[in-house]
């Protein structure tokens, strides 16, 4: 009978427990339709900088930030332009390859580049994970006017 006992007792201990638990204030957000706010230093994929009322970048197309990338990631060919100003053709981060460590924001003179708080990466196919300029137009700055990640 003290195996019954025991039984009872564990049985009591544990529904009072569920009890305690179900009257607390739930900690589980429920993503995707709630998201936790990113810290400002979060570091999601890097993006291009535009100045959204004239469409231009700010990149000048010096390849800084080609040279810093340990991976190889960023493609980027120029042309000279008129007057001898260097013109930025295409520009293209392979996100597939990113480590994610900021070397190209900090290689860049002109902040024309910055880490994004962009995490949902997720494609079907691999290609759509090739970002051009193309890509970044329109998309609000992270960072604001002036500012380092």
């Amino acid at each position: 009978m003290a195996l019954l006992g025991g039984f009872g007792q564990g049985i009591a201990i544990g529904m009072k427990t569920t009890l305690d638990h179900f009257f607390k204030p739930k900690v589980t957000i429920q993503y995707p339709e709630e998201k936790i706010p990113l810290s400002p230093r979060f570091r999601g994929a890097p993006s291009w900088v535009f100045d959204n009322t004239t469409g231009r970048s700010r990149c000048v197309g010096c390849g800084l930030c080609v040279q810093a990338c340990p991976k190889g990631v960023i493609e980027m060919r120029t042309t000279n332009g008129p007057g001898g100003v260097r013109m930025v053709d295409y520009y293209a981060i392979h996100i597939t390859r990113c480590l994610f460590c900021a070397l190209c924001v900090e290689a860049c003179p002109f902040r024309a580049i910055e880490m994004s708080h962009e995490f949902e990466l997720s494609q079907f196919e691999r290609t759509d994970l090739v970002y051009t300029r193309e890509d970044w137009l329109g998309r609000e700055s992270v960072t604001g006017p002036g500012s380092r990640t």
